[in-house]
């Protein structure tokens, strides 16, 4: 029972911090695409891990979108005690998810590699 309780709870967190994200907060540092990927909340609902992926041009980009976000989670807690009915709204803690940054790099060293086609018989 806790567990499917814990799990609506992420996503009603997820789903609210997400609108927060593309609606309620106008800082022009916030670039590039900003994706909650994942929602983890304590138990006792004290705290909530986001996970979030940034895609922008450049590094320096996403670095600077990260440090702005790391920076607004105070507000973002207060929009988000608005929009979630809880009793105890979760200390927000971001953690940048490079899954994207590694893919790309796997991507791009498989197609480094000079591996023949092998021709078929026809």
């Amino acid at each position: 029972m806790q567990e499917k309780r814990l799990a609506r709870v992420n996503s009603e967190i997820k789903k609210a911090i997400a609108k927060i994200l593309a609606e309620d907060i106008r800082d022009p540092r916030l670039s590039g695409l900003i994706t909650i990927m994942d929602v983890d909340t304590t138990n006792d609902l004290s705290h909530c891990k986001v996970l979030v992926s940034i895609y922008a041009p450049q590094k320096a980009d996403v670095n600077q979108t990260f440090r702005t976000l790391e920076r607004s989670k105070s507000y973002i807690r207060k929009l988000l005690a608005s929009k979630v009915d809880l009793r105890i709204t979760p200390e927000l803690h971001f953690k940048l998810d490079d899954e994207f940054e590694v893919d790309e790099k796997m991507s791009k060293l498989i197609a480094s590699l000079n591996i023949p086609k092998e021709e078929s018989d026809a």
